[in-house]
């Protein structure tokens, strides 16, 4: 049973005229009179009853009319959904997030990219940038938001944005005392740094910029995410590393301040295929741009 059979079954059905219902399929009246009569054997039933000068339908005739009906609206909502989702507009997105990402930039590219695609359900992963750089290979998320470069040269990635560090300081520290802290004052302080493993090349960027400032950082501990060390700054473990002032949350007796140049800075951006981008990670792509050009 084609789909073309029933519209014509329909069509006779609310013309109750051969000729008319014809005109309504664009055939001819014969060709009509041959779709109804292969359906009736189709479904060995009669459907309408016809003679010179009337048309009308049998009981199973009306029976399936309804039922005609509900499966070409069905057909068409087939049709409709397989074509949004070949454009990306509805389905479902799973995306990698480092632990910085998700405070400092995240939620303002999920706003964006869901007013864009409002049917596009969003799966959130919490992952460090190789774990996404491995997830993307194997398919385990569709696009990653990262800290670049990646160390895979198969997989295309763009820095969208970079945000200062700054300092996480304990009340009544004597740097407080400053408007800004410079790498030089750290010597000899313990500090909280985010594991090496989040951003290798960013915590190696930190060293070195310590070093290049005439001491060695002390690291008296790692910990993720920003909540976590700025509970051990206040704890009085040591002077925290936060990735930007999204991350400074409100905590009694812990007060921030910026790190003057040269300072590191949070690179972020976007990992993908770049030999395959879906409608719906392009669009997320284009979010994630536009969100980013708020850490320039």
């Amino acid at each position: 049973m084609d789909r073309f059979a029933l519209e014509c079954f329909v069509a006779l059905a609310e013309e109750l005229h051969f000729h008319r219902a014809a005109e309504r399929c664009h055939i001819s009246q014969p060709a009509m009179s041959q779709q109804i009569r292969r359906l009736e054997k189709e479904l060995d039933v009669r459907l309408a009853h016809r003679n010179k000068r009337t048309v009308s339908l049998t009981r199973s005739g009306e029976v399936f009319l309804v039922e005609a009906r509900k499966t070409l609206r069905q057909m068409d909502l087939a049709a409709s959904l397989a074509l949004r989702t070949d454009r990306g507009e509805i389905g479902q997105l799973t995306v990698g997030v480092t632990s910085p990402a998700l405070y400092v930039i995240f939620p303002e590219v999920t706003a964006l990219f869901r007013a864009r695609l409002p049917n596009v359900g969003v799966v959130v992963r919490e992952m460090t940038t190789a774990e996404q750089e491995r997830a993307l290979r194997v398919g385990d998320i569709d696009v990653g938001v990262v800290h670049p470069p990646l160390d895979d040269p198969t997989l295309a990635s763009e820095e969208i944005g970079r945000s200062p560090f700054q300092l996480a300081l304990p009340e009544g520290h004597p740097l407080t005392a400053h408007q800004e802290v410079a790498l030089a004052d750290l010597e000899g302080e313990q500090v909280v740094i985010f594991p090496r493993q989040i951003a290798p090349q960013l915590y190696d960027t930190v060293i070195l910029l310590c070093r290049d400032a005439g001491f060695s950082l002390k690291i008296a501990m790692e910990a993720h995410p920003a909540q976590s060390i700025i509970a051990l700054v206040a704890s009085g473990v040591g002077l925290g590393f936060i990735a930007s002032e999204t991350q400074r949350l409100v905590r009694a007796g812990v007060v921030y301040r910026p790190i003057r140049e040269p300072r590191p800075y949070l690179g972020i951006g976007v990992a993908y295929h770049r030999d395959s981008v879906p409608p719906a990670v392009g669009a997320f792509l284009d979010a994630a741009r536009e969100a980013g050009r708020s850490l320039r």
